[in-house]
């Protein structure tokens, strides 16, 4: 490898811990596998509906499931690695739901994040990337489906909440496209996130999932370049062995339309790197 960048996008949660028992050793298995691919800096996400003080910011049986941690135990390891100086951000992933921008803004002031990355994962209750939500996919209609998803990442990004959009086209994760040309719909939201000062997010995970392409395609890359939107680099790892997955491909993509630099957060602000 001959580049250092930093995976602006992984998660600690597929191990044997929760938020609550995190231990240092964990984190630094990532940093191991990081070190290997020529990662320089980790940009550590959980998934904000993944707390009890963020309950009903992401509402439906799904996500209420899943909301059973305290946040300051959480907040308690990441200090704990502050002391450390380790090259690593702490950020959040919060679901961007139109209503609830006031609930997302008090759950975020909890703590000074490094940055925040903001995801549409449910458009009006359908899950764009949960398989059981299949059926409900295909009731809503691929065309409704793909221009609301877009509609809604235009109003995450003019919310004002988040510095980064992740997995920008998502709903193809499944290998289903939309059926109409999207190039309006990359322009459109593109320029939105270029008026926004909001980032877009180069995400490998697509070449681990059923599509096998990185998030965004090409086309909405090349929209997002010409309006002047900056670019994080993440693999959305949620396990040691992906940090750093596919970064050989995500780099030469970004420089294949002109990007030379990727950027990261540490404090919410902006630093680009070279790659």
């Amino acid at each position: 490898m001959v580049f250092v960048i930093a995976d602006q996008h992984l998660h600690l949660e597929r191990g044997l811990y929760s938020p609550e028992t995190y231990p240092v050793s964990w984190l630094e298995r990532y940093l191991e596998t990081g070190r290997a691919r020529g990662v320089g800096r980790l940009g550590v996400v959980e998934h904000g509906y993944r707390f009890l003080e963020a309950k009903g910011l992401l509402p439906g049986a799904w996500a209420e499931g899943r909301c059973r941690y305290h946040l300051e135990p959480y907040l308690s390891f990441v200090e704990r690695v502050k002391t450390l100086g380790l090259p690593v951000s702490f950020g959040i992933e919060m679901d961007y739901v139109p209503g609830a921008e006031a609930g997302i803004e008090r759950f975020l002031a909890r703590y000074p994040w490094d940055f925040v990355l903001g995801s549409v994962h449910f458009v009006d209750g359908v899950g764009v990337d949960l398989e059981t939500d299949e059926p409900r996919r295909l009731e809503m209609g691929t065309g409704k489906l793909w221009q609301r998803y877009f509609s809604l990442s235009r109003d995450a990004a003019t919310s004002g909440l988040f510095d980064v959009l992740t997995h920008p086209d998502l709903p193809k994760i499944f290998g289903v496209r939309a059926p109409f040309p999207l190039d309006e719909e990359f322009r459109r939201t593109a320029e939105t996130l270029a008026e926004a000062g909001m980032a877009i997010e180069c995400n490998t995970a697509g070449l681990r999932k059923k599509v096998a392409e990185i998030y965004p395609v090409p086309a909405y890359l090349a929209a997002a370049r010409k309006a002047g939107v900056p670019v994080s680099l993440g693999s959305d790892a949620h396990e040691p062995e992906n940090v750093g997955y596919g970064f050989g491909e995500g780099i030469d993509l970004l420089r294949s339309y002109g990007y030379g630099e990727a950027v990261h957060f540490i404090g919410r602000r902006r630093i680009a790197s070279s790659i």
